[in-house]
């Protein structure tokens, strides 16, 4: 495979024409030394056959020309890495958006305003959400900010079709989008602060969880106005009585302290914006791996560095007799051979099969050079790329070396493929949930160990691994001090994640984990039991409200009652 294959193409051109040029340089030098003197006098003085320098220049020359041509084989896993933070901007596109105590409306103040935030925080990971009854992904995280203010600028009330407003969806979605990234992260709330039952104080201690910060601005005045409504009428609720939106200040400012964030009022002039741009600029930059890619290797300087030595071999043969007879005829047609032959093996970029690439990555994993092991992969991948065994082990690999967001990208590739065994798929969620735990993301560990568990309901370690995972999210860790005994202070683990190498014709087996014993501070199997019991009927709970607010909108109706 080449990079610039045009560059072979002029090569046809340019070869005739240095070989005939070349050509003709031997005889104008021919007839300059014949007109010196005769062929017997020439060959009295000159010992020796006569070194054929245009064979080696041409020699030369077909092998700078496959060097401009880019000669490419072999795969490398190249890593894109970027320096950001994230912020998740939500906004509220309820009935009560409409409301005009702000001109024009709430809603198109908020827009400006956020507009204004997302050009100070250009090169940061932005998105959307708008939310009203329920929450939606407008943009997802991008450092495309033009369009995410493009995206922005479209929205309107009604874009969302649920009504009410629920900003504890909103606050759980925006969180979830954020879940996978490192780093410093952060929503943007812009509402009047009306919210219906969504239990924004517990969307927000979850957000604390995970290591977001909430930033509300409230829209509106806590005196408030009518609703405008249809054909210049007020809206009514469900009683006939005119509905009076106001700014709810109390709620958002308990939602910004429980985050570590702040609460700031709207101003004419969006002096609010400047300051939420400077704290989200101060957050940590994302310092890691934002994406991986399978890519040719570049090879354009081994018939380089052969062109220049065939150009140094030309300046030292007249110097060095004993050289001479490797510029003869015959030695120069042999050796312009052999550099045809290498030619025609090296172009093809002839690699073993995607089989026994897999088989090497395996044989470098067990040995731990997961490094090695994760180029392996990568060239399985590269020839097999319907094959989900190289990514589920190049994740186990970018586990091993700590890079969890990689490897956090590879499972979640396995784990959405429908087409997957069930069996295949329960073990990338698994391994999804170690990873994120490991990350801190206890929210997201916690939905891959249940959707691990949906498809193999008998795994007892994805069981056991949903309970600690559960345990983390009611009692999050203090964090540490100072050295500490990790007997007494450390918080229980899961188990190993099932990041054995798949398949790639291994001459056996992987022997499994041996089983660990239970530290002191692990749970018993009836607090497993216990969790995951209270965890059940939460997630029945949840469903019933669920199946209520579906017959309510089947109604035309809102969750909630409440349609503003």
């Amino acid at each position: 495979m080449f990079r610039h294959p045009l560059w072979l193409g002029a090569g046809l051109l340019l070869l005739p024409a240095a070989w005939a040029l070349l050509r003709w340089g031997d005889a104008r030098r021919r007839r300059v030394g014949e007109a010196m003197g005769g062929p017997a006098i020439l060959a009295r003085t000159v010992t020796g056959e006569r070194p054929n320098f245009s064979v080696i220049r041409l020699m030369a020359i077909v092998l700078l020309v496959l060097a401009l041509a880019g000669p490419q084989f072999g795969i490398e896993l190249v890593e894109t890495r970027s320096d950001a933070r994230q912020a998740v901007i939500a906004v509220d596109v309820s009935l009560s958006m409409l409301t005009p105590d702000v001109k024009p409306n709430r809603l198109e103040r908020a827009k400006s305003s956020l507009s204004l935030l997302i050009d100070q925080l250009r090169g940061e990971r932005l998105g959307v959400v708008a939310f009203a009854g329920d929450a939606v992904t407008v943009c997802p995280l991008t450092q495309d900010a033009d369009a995410a203010k493009q995206l922005l600028g479209a929205l309107e009330v009604g874009a969302v079709p649920t009504p009410g407003t629920a900003i504890g969806g909103a606050l759980r979605t925006s969180v979830a989008m954020l879940g996978r990234y490192p780093g410093g992260k952060a929503v943007i709330l812009l509402t009047d602060g009306e919210d219906h039952k969504s239990d924004p104080l517990g969307a927000a201690r979850e957000a604390a969880a995970a290591g977001v910060r909430v930033y509300a601005v409230g829209i509106g005045t806590p005196d408030g106005e009518p609703i405008p409504g249809a054909g210049g009428a007020y809206h009514k609720n469900a009683q006939g009585g005119t509905v009076v939106s106001r700014l709810d200040e109390s709620m958002l400012a308990q939602v910004s302290r429980e985050t570590g964030g702040a609460y700031y009022r709207t101003t004419p002039g969006s002096d609010e914006i400047a300051d939420i741009a400077k704290r989200i600029l101060e957050l940590d930059a994302a310092k890691g791996v934002s994406g991986t890619a399978n890519l040719w290797r570049n090879r354009y300087a081994w018939p380089a560095a052969a062109a220049f030595l065939l150009i140094l071999l030309e300046l030292l043969l007249p110097l060095i007799p004993a050289l001479r007879p490797l510029a003869s005829t015959r030695a120069a047609k042999a050796a312009a051979l052999a550099a045809g032959t290498w030619v025609a093996l090296a172009a093809p970029a002839a690699a073993a099969g995607a089989e026994g690439s897999l088989r090497a990555g395996n044989r470098l994993y067990v040995q731990e050079e997961y490094e090695g092991a994760l180029e392996r992969y990568g060239e399985a991948a590269v020839k097999a790329p319907k094959d989900p065994r190289p990514a589920f082990n190049a994740g186990g690999a970018l586990y091993r070396l700590e890079k969890l967001d990689d490897a956090t990208a590879m499972y979640e590739a396995v784990a959405a493929r429908k087409d997957l065994p069930a069996v295949t798929r329960s073990a990338a969620l698994y391994n999804l949930g170690n990873a994120r735990f490991r990350s801190g993301d206890f929210p997201n560990a916690a939905a891959a160990f249940r959707g691990a568990l949906a498809l193999s309901p008998g795994d007892p370690a994805a069981r056991h691994n949903l309970a600690v995972t559960m345990q983390r999210l009611k009692n999050p860790p203090p964090p540490k001090k100072g050295p500490q005994d990790p007997k007494k202070d450390d918080p229980p683990k899961p188990e190993d994640a099932k990041d054995k190498p798949q398949g790639g014709g291994a001459e056996k087996e992987q022997p499994k984990s041996p089983p660990k014993t239970r530290p002191e501070d692990q749970l018993t199997k009836e607090e497993a039991e216990r969790i995951l019991r209270a965890v059940a009927e939460r997630e029945k709970q949840s469903q019933r409200q669920a199946r209520e607010g579906e017959a309510r909108r089947a109604q035309g109706k809102p969750p909630t009652g409440e349609d503003w």
